[in-house]
């Protein structure tokens, strides 16, 4: 009896506890009559903005001319004057050197000898040395407009008959020979606009267009020759000069921009997207096309209009629909959204 009374009143308590009435924590929630607020995410921002958007190829390459020149001496002898360096401009007619052939060194030589052995005959023979001699020696004419690319001797020096002495290139003919790698040659084409740079002259940067691809492969297929000339005036006219040509693949001169940290790429569905702040204050997912890709911008070309607001930071914690706070730089708020 004592275990059936025991057993009677345990279910009477559990009966008890049960009850709605008996529920604590609800009576409390009522008591305290609050709700969980809304979780509000601080973000950065930034505005959809217009400007110029260009992709770039890079290629390695080296300058070239098409019409080069060596001046070759005229006689054998000693080269005396030639004073131009790599570089320099000559000009058509401009004489840079004269060669003193050997028959007129022997003569002077026997003058010397003459004034030191007896002097009243030297003066003699010098009259007659220069009667017959060929001045300050032959001259070495530059037949056109040139510059020199490479000085092969010295003042000074012996040489023979045909000896070159100056290489010298046409300015107007100097060109870029670079390589564009297989996989990317549909990227480029004649005509197209480019930038070269050169370390032979820092900081400089010389415009070009791209004028010819060759019709054949590099020896192992995996690269094609690619020839850049330059346009204007400013050119590089040294040849076998390391540069960098910079080919524009595409322009867009009134992109929709973007900074590239507020793109997002759903690879389910295999397209872009970014969340907008809307005048509700919450973040929207909106679905995008882009066009052209820089390490900073993305062009938009479907999705956006200008001076709409762009999350730029957030990430994967921001969804559709979020309370955020964004925060704007200063350059970006003097921008309005009916831009």
């Amino acid at each position: 009896m004592r275990a059936l009374r025991f057993y009677t009143a345990a279910l009477t308590l559990l009966v008890a506890l049960a009850a709605p009435g008996c529920s604590r924590p609800a009576a409390d929630d009522a008591a305290a009559g609050t709700s969980v607020p809304n979780a509000v995410l601080a973000v950065s921002a930034a505005r959809v903005t217009i400007k110029p958007m260009r992709q770039e190829l890079t290629l390695i390459g080296t300058t070239a001319a098409l019409r080069t020149l060596t001046l070759r001496a005229p006689a054998a002898g000693r080269v005396v004057g030639l004073q131009v360096q790599t570089g320099d401009h000559v000009r058509r007619g401009e004489v840079i050197a004269h060669i003193i052939s050997r028959e007129d060194e022997a003569a002077r030589a026997g003058v010397e000898a003459a004034q030191k052995i007896d002097p009243s005959e030297a003066a003699a023979l010098e009259s007659s040395v220069k009667r017959y001699s060929s001045g300050p020696g032959i001259p070495v004419t530059v037949p056109q407009d040139l510059v020199v690319s490479q000085r092969v001797v010295s003042p000074g020096q012996i040489v023979n008959e045909f000896d070159p002495m100056v290489e010298l290139v046409d300015p107007a003919s100097v060109y870029v020979d670079a390589q564009v790698p297989i996989d990317q040659l549909g990227m480029v084409k004649p005509g197209m606009d480019a930038t070269i740079t050169s370390p032979l002259k820092p900081g400089i940067v010389y415009p070009g267009r791209v004028w010819s691809l060759s019709p054949s492969f590099s020896v192992g297929g995996t690269i094609v020759p690619v020839w850049v000339q330059f346009v204007g005036d400013k050119r590089i006219t040294e040849i076998g000069a390391s540069v960098e040509v910079h080919v524009t693949t595409k322009f867009a001169p009134d992109a929709i921009v973007i900074p590239a940290a507020a793109l997002f790429q759903d690879s389910e569905h295999n397209n872009f997207y970014v969340f907008t702040v809307g005048s509700d204050g919450r973040a929207h997912r909106t679905i995008v096309t882009i066009g052209i890709r820089t390490p900073t911008d993305v062009q938009v070309t479907q999705g956006l209009k200008p001076g709409d607001l762009v999350i730029t930071s957030g990430g994967y914690a921001l969804s559709d629909g979020l309370q955020v706070r964004a925060s704007v730089s200063p350059q970006d708020r003097r921008i309005s959204p009916a831009q």
